[in-house]
């Protein structure tokens, strides 16, 4: 027998008319071949008689990679796309294959047909019901027909038919209002037990329509009706089965007179594919169907979908049956799949869709202010230094602090600035009445200036340092002229990534600076749409933040994007340490957003030669730690007020360090090893685990492996806390006594530690105690962690069921735990290497002190 494997990566519907040609093939030559195929969709064969495994090295295997060329004369030829692999086999082996059944070959085992459908599950009875597919891929957008009318058609039948919406993730099917919506909620397989239960299919030409056909009925002697809206894209006699209602305008208009056009798309998708090319391009258009589409209507595929029932073939739904399918539309009516992230195809669409439904500019604003975003202690310590920055110049604005609720901001944190006329707004409550999609960090920016009670906005990153002040901003002549007012960034040069997403919305990336967002000045009334668009960018950013760094860009795409002119100051970005200084029109000074090193509640900032005003700032800070310990959030002073120094001696706690290093590390290695003796942790008494693989490719995984190993080493001795330590580090020369000093390892408060902070951000700070404290949810990193013997008991145990690097395996194990993680204030550990190493790009401590002692 010979043994052939056929390839094919083609879509789904395509290999139904594979499994066609293998069925045919066996019939036509019964024993003479073992066939065994690797496609795109396993699951269409599952159960199928006529696949056999082979193994690819086989030399007796010949393998084909199969297509149809037949499909490049279908309009002039009388064959269905069943014939095309068909005579694909044929040239390849010489042989005289010929259909042997009108469909594909699909098969189900018992089981799967015993099976209730996911409909019968949602409703609890057996109820009848057709699926319906509204939309499909974004590679042939020309083949979608209106969602409009499919909306009618289900209209018209409610109560008589019930239907079932399918969809693929990633692809275009707009919500049908009455259907049970499975859409995104179905594999491949799922899909064909559903045909197989289904009473009736309604569709474009697509995968669906050749399993409508394929897959046999739960009653073998009647075929499955379908109804097909095809226009003219293809022609009929190459997609059409004798059972199903095909829909086509064939031969109606002259751009497809000659059998099927095969265009693609209506309108480019710009999403760098070669289906928007020009001449692949629908020139026949009404609104957004080709006019070979908007030629067919509702009225008439409701016609078509009630000859099944006049004919008698079918019967609508009972009484009883209606009452069970509303169940199914209930239990579904909330999905998922309207929320899901945008992608390259549809973006460009929906950026397009959004402008044009942007609602007019709301009368419900007045009067100029200051919005700044600074939730949690860091950001509220920063703005803390810029409010009272602004009053010392003699700005007199109101100013709107917004947050992400009551655990980024509690009342004392609140009150605090009420008297420098600040006003903090939650932007959840507020969420409330204005939903978006996504409200984290960068998109509360737009969020926050696009709510803002303030018609005139002057928005002002936390860490923003002005040294005027800059009200006469709103008074400058190119403010007056465009109603915005933007800055320079860094020149950060084109990419490929950057220029897709331009290319997305329809634009050129300009030949100017990108916007540095640290500060930005706008008139909502002027503004609006461009406004409003950019929320919508940042409402998206699970997909737009894959192409460019946060919010900073979306501002310069919604500007573009919306036609509205803005002033971009032509003074370019002015760097001092960790401090980006931006300027006037005139080129002076006025900003100094300190975008890296950002004010510090326990005063680790280092002088920055050049800052002005820097004496001022700490004396800011100064007066904030005499009114505020940093402690905010009700869960994080819960966790404070349970602290309790020990009055009376505790029992002395056991440490025990293990350090982890490559094998090709070994100066390093000795080094920290040197310079941990010469602290009073005790001489000579640290576990070194070494990774000898030297796989420079996957350093990370290497690590990850020599971590795991470390902590599992770590249990055979019986330390109550256990020290991890990397191997390029020195150390604070106190470090075993400033442990056993800090209030949190006495009381038993700890998990996990950091011992080496490279810029956390902290949910608040505990100054007495010289900690700060850490979200667990959030990624953190440290060349040094202090683990309670428990923690590194869970840590050991489900090491290996968590993906990533060594720290986000400890990052989210330990956001298992209870309780917070914390960070000692100081550093006591330090990295001594600078630049990436090995594939590593390790941060240096922020607050590190060699002499600090408890």
């Amino acid at each position: 027998m010979k043994k052939l494997l056929l390839r094919c990566d083609f879509s789904p519907g395509d290999i139904v008319m594979l499994t066609a040609a293998v069925r045919d093939l066996h019939f036509c030559y019964p024993g003479q071949f073992l066939t065994d195929v690797r496609t795109s969709c396993p699951d269409i064969w599952d159960n199928n008689p006529h696949i056999s495994p082979l193994r690819e090295e086989d030399s007796e295997v010949q393998s084909l990679d199969c297509t149809y060329p037949l499909i490049d004369r279908c309009n002039e030829t009388p064959y269905h796309c069943l014939h095309g692999f068909i005579e694909f086999l044929n040239e390849k082996l010489g042989l005289s294959i010929k259909p042997t059944a009108f469909k594909g070959d699909i098969h189900l085992n018992e089981q799967e047909k015993a099976w209730y459908s996911q409909v019968h599950e949602l409703t609890g009875h057996d109820t009848p019901f057709w699926i319906v597919a509204a939309g499909g891929k974004y590679d042939v957008t020309i083949k979608w027909w209106e969602t409009s009318r499919y909306q009618e058609v289900l209209d018209y039948f409610r109560g008589k038919i019930q239907f079932v919406q399918v969809g693929s993730s990633g692809h275009h099917h707009p919500k049908l209002q009455g259907a049970i919506d499975l859409r995104g909620r179905t594999t491949l397989r799922e899909l064909i037990r559903l045909v197989y239960h289904a009473q009736g299919v309604l569709c474009p030409v697509t995968g669906l329509m050749h399993l409508a056909a394929a897959v046999e009925t739960k009653n073998s002697s009647i075929n499955r009706p379908c109804v097909v809206v095809a226009g003219a894209r293809e022609p009929a006699h190459w997609e059409a089965y004798p059972e199903h209602q095909f829909i086509h305008t064939n031969g109606i208009l002259s751009c497809g007179s000659n059998g099927g056009c095969w265009k693609d798309r209506v309108l480019p998708l710009r999403d760098g594919n070669e289906r928007d090319n020009p001449e692949r391009l629908c020139t026949n258009v009404v609104g957004e169907l080709p006019r070979c589409m908007d030629m067919i209507t509702s009225v008439e595929v409701v016609r078509r979908i009630e000859l099944y029932f006049s004919g008698g073939k079918i019967d609508y739904l009972s009484s009883k049956q209606r009452i069970a399918a509303r169940r199914g539309v209930i239990k579904t009516h909330r999905d998922a799949f309207d929320q899901e992230s945008l992608n390259l195809h549809n973006a460009g669409m929906a950026c397009d869709r959004f402008l044009n439904q942007i609602v007019s500019y709301p009368d419900r604003f007045s009067g100029r202010g200051i919005v700044i975003c600074a939730g949690g202690v860091r950001y509220f310590t920063n703005a803390w230094v810029c409010i009272h920055m602004l009053r010392l110049r003699g700005c007199k604005l109101p100013i709107q602090v917004w947050h992400l609720g009551e655990k980024e901001m509690d009342p004392e944190m609140a009150n605090l600035l009420l008297p420098l006329g600040v006003k903090c707004i939650d932007a959840y409550k507020m969420r409330e009445r204005f939903p978006a999609r996504i409200l984290n960090g960068w998109e509360l920016k737009a969020y926050a200036m696009l709510h803002s009670p303030f018609e005139e906005v002057l928005f002002l990153d936390a860490d923003n340092v002005p040294i005027v002040n800059p009200e006469f901003l709103f008074d400058t002549p190119q403010y007056r002229e465009t109603g915005a007012i933007f800055w320079p960034d860094y020149d950060q040069g084109k990419n490929e990534k950057k220029q897709t997403i331009w290319k997305s919305c329809g634009l050129r990336q300009p030949q100017e600076p990108e916007f540095e967002t640290g500060q930005m000045v706008v008139d909502k009334k002027r503004c609006w749409v461009a406004l409003s668009l950019c929320m919508w960018f940042n409402e998206n950013s699970d997909f737009y933040y894959n192409y460019i760094y946060g919010d900073k860009e979306t501002f310069h795409l919604a500007f573009r994007k919306a036609g509205k002119s803005y002033a971009l100051v032509p003074k370019p970005v002015y760097s001092l340490q960790g401090t980006m200084c931006q300027h006037d029109f005139k080129g002076r000074r006025i900003f100094q957003h300190r975008n890296s090193d950002k004010w510090d509640l326990f005063l680790w900032n280092q002088c920055i030669k050049g800052f002005r005003f820097e004496r001022e700032c700490l004396g800011f800070l100064a007066n904030l730690r005499k009114v505020w310990d940093g402690r905010s959030g009700a869960t994080n002073k819960a966790m404070l007020k349970a602290l309790r120094p020990a009055r009376r001696k505790h029992k002395n706690l056991s440490m025990e360090a293990v350090m982890i290093s490559f094998e090709e590390s070994k100066r390093c290695r000795r080094q920290s090893l040197q310079n941990l003796d010469a602290t009073d942790w005790a001489r000579g008494v640290v576990h070194v685990q070494i990774e000898k693989s030297r796989d420079n490719h996957n350093c990370e995984q290497r690590l990850a492996d020599c971590a795991y190993l470390a902590l599992k080493e770590s249990l055979r001795r019986n330390a109550d806390y256990i020290l991890l330590l990397e191997d390029a580090v020195e150390f604070n020369l106190h470090i075993r006594h400033n442990l056993e000093q800090w209030s949190f390892l006495k009381s038993g408060l700890i998990a996990v530690a950091g011992l080496c902070n490279p810029g956390v951000r902290e949910l608040a700070c505990d100054i007495q105690n010289n900690a700060r404290i850490v979200d667990s949810d959030r990624h953190f990193e440290s060349a040094a962690f202090l683990f309670s013997r428990e923690a590194v008991v869970h840590l050991v145990t489900h090491w290996k069921e968590v993906n990533g690097t060594w720290h986000n395996k400890i990052a989210y194990l330990a956001s298992e735990f209870k309780k917070r993680i914390l960070f000692h204030v100081p550093s006591l550990v330090q990295r001594i290497v600078r630049e990436p190493a090995q594939g590593r790009v390790l941060k240096p401590a922020v607050d590190f002190d060699f002499n600090w002692k408890a």
